[in-house]
């Protein structure tokens, strides 16, 4: 039964170079990847223009959690089934997410309004399925729990699951409250007598805003599904890659507040949100670090 399944090795870097092309598109140039570059038709209807929109940011969030969950941990361990436990909880929940963006009207402001563009995506969507199924069958290895027995400041266990409380409680927020999670770190200045969340006007969030950020969070959600599946609490892959994870989003968050490439931020939002998550990124960075760091 062994010998047809698929080797782990050979998952995990297809998922590597897919990951990679997507995280890279989404980190350099998140407004040209959505709208397919030069040579392809867009992937959404109805883009914004105006290259400092929010939604920019929240593509490059999403390039940088797709290259710390599957990327760098892929080049550190290519051959561990844990990545591809995870990866198969990621390839599931983004075809389901997906068929929900094309077969129903929750997006609708945000299909592509182009046969090109609507073939697009039926296409990638079939290759999710493959990378899902080739994926989830080289996940069907019976393994040893991966252990690292040197003595560490924080054992892993105790990291891995405040990461995995601190992380899925971002995880829920960004899925099934994406509107008011986002009004916490975004103004608009056309909004007139809006609805409050924490004092912070509640945005109009389009389609496209929306479906992003529901990707970042069911992201979060199935590569932490896959911790699950593995049954290891002291996984270190689980830590490194969270490591990457947080180190590299709060680079991200920190580079918003200094150089503000991306308009919309008041100094109120900066004060009450975007500094107390750095600063409790930087803690979750420290944690995780003590639990890599060897005595």
């Amino acid at each position: 039964m062994s010998s047809i399944i698929v080797h782990p090795q050979t998952a995990n870097i297809m998922n590597a170079v897919l990951c990679s092309l997507m995280s890279f598109g989404l980190l350099i140039t998140p407004q040209q990847f959505m709208k397919g570059g030069v040579y392809q038709s867009p992937w959404f209807s109805n883009l914004p223009e105006e290259s400092d929109n929010k939604l920019y940011y929240i593509g490059q969030f999403m390039g940088f959690l797709m290259l710390g969950g599957c990327v760098i941990p892929t080049l550190m361990s290519p051959d561990s089934q844990f990545l591809c436990y995870q990866m198969t909880a990621v390839h599931l929940v983004n075809f389901l997410h997906a068929l929900i963006f094309m077969c129903s009207d929750v997006y609708k402001n945000a299909k592509p309004d182009t046969k090109t563009g609507r073939y697009q995506w039926y296409f990638m969507n079939f290759i999710c399925l493959i990378f899902c199924v080739v994926t989830g069958l080289a996940s069907l290895h019976s393994t040893d729990n991966v252990i690292n027995s040197r003595e560490t400041y924080i054992s892993k266990s105790v990291a891995n699951t405040i990461m995995l409380i601190f992380s899925s409680t971002f995880g829920f927020m960004f899925s099934l409250f994406p509107q008011h999670l986002i009004s916490t770190f975004w103004n608009d200045d056309n909004l007139r007598n809006s609805k409050k969340i924490l004092g912070f006007n509640l945005l109009n969030l389009t389609d496209i805003e929306k479906w992003w950020t529901r990707c970042i969070g069911s992201t979060i959600l199935a590569l932490n599904c896959g911790m699950l599946l593995d049954s290891n609490i002291d996984q270190p892959l689980y830590t490194a890659g969270s490591m990457v994870i947080v180190s590299t989003l709060t680079l991200l968050n920190l580079h918003q507040i200094t150089m503000r490439p991306f308009k919309s931020i008041t100094d109120r939002h900066i004060r009450i949100s975007w500094i107390p998550n750095i600063l409790m990124s930087c803690g979750m960075a420290g944690i995780l670090a003590s639990a890599l760091l060897y005595v």
